[in-house]
């Protein structure tokens, strides 16, 4: 295009090697073959069996001991029902039965896949389906959700937690309670722990580039990358870890439940965020650490005029909120954000020791044990910076997310060229200092979740009265994104009709705040919808219908 500067490319195209830090002691502190979390959590029961690793909500309290216990207890019914090397997938919030039912999956020779528990109709159905479930385990609250999606996929057997009645069967499917699942079994340890490089888990991508995808987690990579965060972050036993992300998502899981259990402290997990109870939590905790979103954040400026007394050193906000320097002052604590990955690699952990005057989008060196670099769209190496795609390789074995399940073709387009391809933008400097500079452009973030505008569209199209639909983010008052979704439809198409439908099929989060009924789309020569014209429109327009936020039990 005239006028378009040309690019610079790097003198050699080659990646560089990561500047940072290499591994650490816990990262390290076993060989190779006994990096696996099975193999962590049998040294904390030898060593602080009875100490508290997971508190939920204040007062339900997992120690190592009863964790194992519950995992051993788990794959010993596994294997009894004959579904050893079973799929598992967990439809729970932060809770006492998440831990032993992920673990106990793997001491089964199986999988774990957490799911998130907003799911609903079609697309629970679908994301059963793409990570192959053969057992779900589910919360009582949510087996009416069950019920309302179009079937349950492959699964074979549905453990409900918690007390209560509940269907003998739902889609045709043994309903059974978990304990008493379990309860015949005694906690004994499994005839042979997983290989670091067995497959472990399934964890969901946020679908920004087409829809969700099963990342495959070997249990080395489980290992190493909740390590890598506890080294990064110099917890000890003594720290108290505090947040209210969930379990299905990487911070929840990896900076939280797992970094607590290679230090051998205690994390203390939430179901429910509550921009007003928040610090009260935070103090009666006694957390030392502890991790927001950059909404919540936010949200918590607005409402809370002061902390309560607290023992909170840091707190890691993502994006680094607007107001963070008020948030440090106000509340007596430090604030720190450089840091970043993603479901398949997390290479850039944070650190509790902030670089200083650099530029607000910087996310430091990457570590010693990759290779990384910035590429144009033919994967020819950029010079220092040159925006474009954000690349990494690992020099370590299963040090990342090993392709996508069941997706050979998504797996090849993302790790093609022996480097995995973020599809993220950024650039690095002469240092060598990464920054991050935006996620690719039908990445719809809100309030901490990450939103697929194409699994929005394809569910959106399921509405008799909607021919197309366009997806897109548009700017929120608390930072992040809102959703907006335009239709194409006709003209008697009630757009109130339509956002009710969609509360009954969609995620909470995925939820549009506003809908546009459209004529027609802009559209490239390649029919692609050019939503960034889409975007430039103001909301205030009169075509423009605003709902509420979607408030569920």
């Amino acid at each position: 295009m005239a006028g378009t500067p040309a690019r610079r490319y790097a003198h050699t195209p080659e990646l560089l090697r990561g500047s940072g830090a290499g591994l650490g002691p816990l990262a390290t502190r076993f060989p190779y073959e006994q990096r696996t979390l099975l193999h962590v959590l049998a040294a904390q029961v030898a060593e602080r069996g009875e100490a508290d690793w997971l508190v939920f909500d204040g007062t339900d309290r997992l120690t190592f001991r009863a964790a194992q216990d519950g995992a051993y207890r788990f794959a010993a019914a596994t294997r009894a029902a004959g579904l050893t090397g079973a799929n598992v997938a967990l439809l729970l919030r932060n809770q006492r039965e998440f831990m032993p039912a992920f673990l106990g999956a793997q001491a089964a020779e199986g999988v774990a896949a957490p799911l998130n528990p907003e799911l609903r109709g079609p697309l629970l159905e679908t994301i059963l389906g793409r990570c192959g479930a053969r057992i779900l385990v589910v919360r009582p609250d949510l087996l009416g959700v069950l019920a309302d999606a179009p079937s349950l996929s492959e699964v074979e057997l549905v453990l409900v937690c918690g007390e209560g009645g509940h269907e003998e069967k739902v889609h045709g499917v043994e309903v059974v309670a978990l304990e008493d699942w379990i309860a015949p079994h005694a906690p004994e340890p499994p005839p042979a722990f997983p290989r670091p490089a067995d497959l472990a888990a399934l964890v969901f991508t946020s679908g920004t580039s087409g829809g969700s995808k099963a990342a495959m987690w070997s249990h080395h990579y489980l290992y190493l990358s909740s390590a890598s965060v506890s080294d990064a972050l110099e917890h000890t036993p003594d720290d108290v870890l505090s947040t209210p992300l969930q379990l299905c998502h990487i911070a929840g899981l990896q900076n939280f439940a797992n970094s607590a259990l290679h230090v051998g402290c205690t994390a203390h997990l939430k179901s429910r965020f509550s921009v007003h109870t928040w610090w009260d939590e935070i103090a009666t905790d006694g957390a030392t650490f502890s991790m927001l979103m950059g909404q919540m954040a936010a949200m918590i400026l607005d409402v809370v005029p002061a902390a309560p007394e607290h023992r909170l050193r840091y707190v890691y906000i993502l994006p680094q909120p607007a107001g963070r320097e008020e948030f440090e002052r106000r509340y007596g604590t430090t604030v720190i954000w450089q840091g970043w990955g993603m479901t398949e690699i997390f290479p850039h952990v944070p650190t509790k020791h902030r670089l200083e005057g650099v530029p607000a989008d910087t996310i430091g060196p990457a570590p010693s044990w990759v290779d990384y670099g910035v590429v144009d769209e033919q994967d020819r190496m950029l010079a220092p910076g040159e925006l474009g795609e954000m690349v990494y390789r690992p020099l370590l074995p299963d040090a990342m997310a090993r392709g996508y399940y069941g997706d050979p073709v998504a797996t090849t387009k993302a790790f093609r060229n022996f480097m995995f391809h973020t599809g993220d933008l950024g650039y690095y400097d002469e240092r060598g200092f990464v920054h991050f500079v935006m996620r690719n452009q039908d990445a719809i973030r809100r309030r901490g979740e990450n939103i697929s505008a194409t699994e929005l569209e394809n569910i959106a199209r399921r509405h008799p009265g909607v021919r197309d639909a366009a997806a897109y983010a548009v700017p929120s008052e608390l930072g992040e994104h809102e959703v907006k979704l335009d239709v194409l439809g006709a003209d008697s198409l009630n757009l109130g009709e339509l956002h009710d439908w969609l509360v009954r099929q969609l995620p909470r989060f995925m939820v549009p705040r506003y809908l546009e009924r459209r004529t027609e789309f802009p559209r490239t020569p390649s029919q692609r919808v050019e939503k960034y014209k889409l975007a430039r429109e103001p909301l205030s327009r009169a075509e423009v219908r605003e709902f509420a936020p979607v408030r569920r039990p």
